[in-house]
Formats: structure tokens, sequence, C-alpha cells
């Protein structure tokens, strides 16, 4: 009976009349919603959706909008559920002297969640990549706490340090660039690549604009053939992957591109490629 509700109310929606009061009427909504999460519109590539992004806030995260870097803290004080694979396969695979670069880890919101549960093997050296304005904010909030020296910090990522694993938890989706173009800016060749709340679509690619709250960032939904081919490229090997049930994306208007889960998958690279 849901179901049949649910498709209903699509139908009435689609309604040339109807449809285009309520896109009037939502855009109105995403364009001035704060302390949101909300996605609007389907596009074939970050420029076009960069373009159709409304005036009055910034664009991505990298501007001086303080909320902006400060986004997040709620998640250092717990792993959320969908932390969980990425604890189970650090705590599994970690060794003493690692290395692990956090993609996209803005002021480090995963690193201090998990040093509440995992115990890091001796000299392990987690690196937060993301844009200026959040490595800054990064390195202020480290001091306040006396984070340990094995905490570093990076916005150029050719000046990454090299690296045992590179982690994408909810970043992969902001870059235009592809995986194997991020890869192949290190400086050495990583072996794990840990993929972790990734928006995949079983048949679609495109891009959807996002309001975070504090701006708007382009968005990328990843087909399956389209990730499966980024892994190929790697030459890596799936040795994991699993949903996260708990994240979703809803477009509306844009029903058959919605997601009611995200993905991660933990890829193992060959030494050479």
């Amino acid at each position: 009976m849901y179901e049949r509700a649910k498709d209903l109310l699509h139908q009435v929606e689609q309604l040339p009349f109807i449809s285009e009061a309520l896109d009037r009427r939502y855009a109105r909504h995403f364009a001035s919603a704060t302390n949101v999460n909300l996605f609007r519109g389907v596009y074939p590539d970050f420029e076009t959706a960069t373009a159709n992004a409304p005036g009055g806030k910034p664009l991505g995260y990298d501007n001086e909008a303080p909320a902006s870097a400060d986004m997040y803290r709620f998640r250092m004080r717990s792993i959320s559920p969908c932390d969980y694979p990425v604890a189970f396969w650090l705590n599994r695979l970690m060794q003493p002297n690692d290395r692990l670069l956090d993609f996209g880890g803005h002021v480090g919101v995963l690193y201090y969640a998990l040093s509440r549960y995992l115990a890091f093997p001796e000299s392990f050296r987690w690196q937060l990549y993301d844009v200026p304005a959040v490595i800054r904010e990064a390195r202020s909030f480290a001091a306040t706490r006396s984070s340990p020296a094995t905490l570093t910090f990076c916005d150029d990522l050719s000046q990454a340090a090299p690296c045992n694993w590179v982690l994408f938890s909810g970043s992969l989706q902001y870059v235009e660039d592809s995986l194997a173009s991020l890869i192949g800016r290190l400086q050495d060749r990583p072996t794990y690549v840990l993929i972790n709340m990734l928006p995949v679509h079983p048949t679609k690619s495109f891009v959807t604009l996002q309001n975070i709250g504090t701006a708007f960032c382009p968005y990328k939904i990843y087909s399956a053939d389209e990730l499966k081919t980024e892994i190929n490229n790697l030459g890596g090997e799936v040795v994991d992957q699993w949903r996260n049930a708990d994240k979703s994306c809803s477009i509306p208007f844009h029903w058959d591109h919605c997601l009611d889960y995200y993905c991660g998958q933990l890829i193992r690279l060959d030494a050479v490629h």
C-alpha cells in the first residue's frame, strides 16, 4: 500500500504544471536553507552543477565561513554506524610504522573518533589532507588538544607524505578528478585504498548539487560500472565491500536518481601497475 501511494504521488508530481510549481518552491528552499543537507538537480558534470548553484553562499569547503571548517565536530565523540567497516579493517590490518592519508578528512573527525576505540600501532602516522581553509582550522584545533606528533596536515596532495593507506571517508564525491588520477599524484603507491560513504547508483553516473548549510557543493554520484572501471584502472583487488545503510541521497523530482544507501570498499593495490 505504501509503495503504491508513493508511486501515485510521484506520478502527480510529474504533471507539468505541478512539477514546475513544486520545483520553483523547492529551489527557493534549497537556496536559503541553513543547517541542512539537501540535494537539487541532476547535471552531467561539475561545471554545469556549479553554474546552477544559487548565489548567496560560497562554493565548497574552502571558504572563510567558520562554520564550514567547524562542521562534523559531533562525530568526534563516537564512531557512527557507517564508520564501523573502517574501524574493523584498520584494526585488522594496521601495522607498526604504517602511514595513512585521510583524503578530505576535515579537521580530523574520524581520527579523533577512532582514537577512542582503536590502539594505533607503534609509530602509526595519520596525515590529514583537505582544502586550505579546513586544514588551517585542523591545525588550530589540534593545538588546543595537544594532539600527538603522529597526526600531521597537508593541503597540497603532491606534498603528502608517502603512505600505505589512503582513506576516502565521505570525500571522494566532492572531487572531479578520477580515483586513479588522485592516487597517481601521490609520491608512492599505497597498499590499501579504503573508500567509505560513497554514493553509488546501480546504473547512472551524474553530478548533483548539495547544500551543506554553509556552502553549495557539486556532488558526484558514481555508477556501479564507473566505480568498477576506476578500480580496474588502478590495478586494484576488491577485498571487501559493504553498504552504509544509514546514509541516503534524496534528490526531489529525480526519484530514479535517489539512493537508499551509500557504499564502501577495501581495495588492495598491486605493488606495480
